[in-house]
């Protein structure tokens, strides 16, 4: 080794070089951290359509409002373990996917049953409001998939070729 010159370690399979050159990340986590970038951009755009383009008397009251406040502050809780490495990420990450997935469809797509309920159809909502609040819960569910995917890929690296004995 040059002094001066640092040589970084061979990829393992499946990583890619990062930009400051030191540290691979697996193309699993990669993957798991853009759902939840993805994610995080969506509820803020729900968050912004509550607050901004739907009727201000239609809304939720504060105490109603507190699991989606919760739910929106999971979704970055989420995000900042996984973009951390945190060791248990995946499974923080999985959780908060299908929890604000369910929680979406518990509340905008399911009559009306409680306090929390503001369900879409009952209101006279739009279609930007709509795709906004579908695209969310999707995002919930693809946060979910990538946290299972990168959990039965073996953390996300790419399994050596299988050998037949012939």
């Amino acid at each position: 080794m040059v002094v001066g010159i640092r040589v970084p370690a061979p990829s393992p399979a499946g990583a890619r070089l990062t930009r400051d050159r030191r540290r691979y990340v697996p193309v699993g986590v990669r993957r798991l951290l853009l759902a939840n970038i993805v994610l995080a951009v969506l509820i803020v755009g729900h968050v912004a359509d509550h607050g901004l383009r739907q009727p201000a008397d239609e809304q939720l009251s504060r105490v109603a409002s507190l699991p989606g406040l919760l739910g929106a502050l999971a979704i970055f809780v989420s995000l900042a373990v996984v973009a951390t490495g945190y060791r248990h990420a995946p499974r923080i990450a999985g959780v908060v996917g299908v929890l604000t997935a369910l929680g979406f469809v518990a509340v905008h797509l399911v009559p009306h049953w409680s306090l929390f309920s503001d369900p879409y159809p009952d209101r006279s909502l739009d279609a930007v409001s709509w795709i906004q609040m579908l695209a969310t819960l999707a995002g919930g569910l693809h946060v979910a998939f990538e946290a299972w995917r990168y959990a039965n890929k073996g953390g996300g690296t790419a399994r050596p070729p299988a050998t037949s004995a012939a």
